[in-house]
This record gives structure tokens, sequence and C-alpha cells, in this order.
């Protein structure tokens, strides 16, 4: 059971660190072509990654929330807290 909740945190941290990665990695994207609709690359990638970060920011807080809530692993009753005797 901790071992699904513990790849889910890796698996939302990974897509979280990806565009972090992506921009800083400048030389992967100084260059002017190729063009998409007259813009060149280098604008057209960093517009890309904020489209990506935003999927990406989504899919995380959506794993996030399965591994704090327990849905999705085995063993766990759909809707119970994972830690009993807590609210909130």
């Amino acid at each position: 059971m901790a071992r699904f909740r513990k790849a889910y945190r890796v698996a939302a941290y990974t897509g979280l660190a990806l565009p972090l990665v992506a921009i800083l990695l400048v030389p992967l994207y100084a260059r002017t072509t190729p063009r998409l609709a007259g813009l060149p690359f280098f604008y057209w990638f960093q517009f890309a990654w904020i489209l990506l970060s935003a999927a990406l920011m989504a899919a995380g807080h959506l794993l996030l929330k399965r591994a704090d809530s327990g849905v999705g692993t085995p063993g766990t009753v759909s809707g119970a807290h994972p830690h009993p005797g807590e609210h909130g």
C-alpha cells in the first residue's frame, strides 16, 4: 500500500521537475530553427512548456491527492480516510 503512495509521489514530483529542467537547459533551445508560424524555436519552445507545465501540475496535483487519500491502492476502501481518527 505504501509502495503505491510512494510511486504516486515520485511520479508527481518528477512531472513537476521536468519543466524546470527543460527550461534550465538553454543550449537545448537557444536557436531560431525550426520556426512555427513564423516564431523562432526559442519562443515557441518556451510557450509550449507553459502549456505542458500546466498539464503536469494538474496531473501532479491529482497524483498527490490520490497518494494522500489512498484511493486506487490495494487494500483500501474507496472514500476511506487513510489515517483513522484524523478529520479534515
